[in-house]
């Protein structure tokens, strides 16, 4: 099935408000169901309790269709219809709110400027849901173009080891050469001792004799 165009959707809008609203009596569950139908392919059903506050609504424009309920929040769906001009419309809920769908909706009910009660509910029911999508990133504004995705840089074990230590705590081991021992210094050294303990002892003998 074709997706249906904002601007088709905002022709069915107009002419939905352009109606006049049906209210019903009391049903047995103390609801009045006010009616919005045009010949245009776009209604709402409006479900209100006995204090004025809208409980439920369901919109249809065109092939979609929307439903909402105090504390379900918004579904989408679709209309399907039966292979005969007489056969009534199924209305088939999509196991998961479409964001286009709802996006569409939203801008169509986006136009209209009047003061009924239960089409300015919808439009803002409408708008608070595409808001909220788009603040999850559900839906995609078209000004906004589409980042590519930046990968993170790769960092070895050694450089995470540095980045998670500060500077001053760093420790530099610098490299020790070991002392060269060259061939006959020993020797050398022992001869040296040497004489100069027989000069300390002919000196200790010249003090004593003389």
């Amino acid at each position: 099935m074709a997706e249906t165009s904002v601007e088709t959707l905002k022709t069915a809008v107009q002419a939905l408000y352009r109606v006049h609203a049906v209210e019903g009596p009391p049903g047995e569950n103390g609801l009045r169901t006010v009616w919005h139908l045009c010949p245009d392919g776009a209604e709402l059903m409006s479900l209100v309790d006995s204090e004025g506050r809208v409980r439920r609504q369901e919109l249809t424009l065109l092939e979609d269709h929307y439903v909402w309920a105090s504390g379900e929040g918004v579904r989408t769906g679709c209309l399907e219809r039966g292979g005969k001009p007489t056969a009534a419309a199924v209305v088939q809920t999509d196991p998961e709110l479409v964001p286009q769908r709802l996006m569409r909706a939203a801008l169509a009910m986006g136009t209209y400027t009047g003061q009924d009660r239960y089409l300015l509910h919808m439009q803002r029911v409408l708008a608070l849901a595409r808001e909220g999508l788009e603040m999850k990133g559900g839906l995609t504004r078209p000004s906004e173009p589409t980042l590519p995705a930046v990968e993170a840089p790769i960092v070895t074990t050694a450089q995470a080891a540095v980045f998670d230590v500060p500077p001053a705590a760093v420790a530099v081991v610098e490299e020790v050469t070991p002392p060269v021992v060259r061939p006959g210094e020993g020797l050398t050294m022992v001869l040296v001792l040497a004489l100069g303990l027989l000069v300390g002892l002919g000196m200790l003998a010249f003090i004593l004799m003389g």
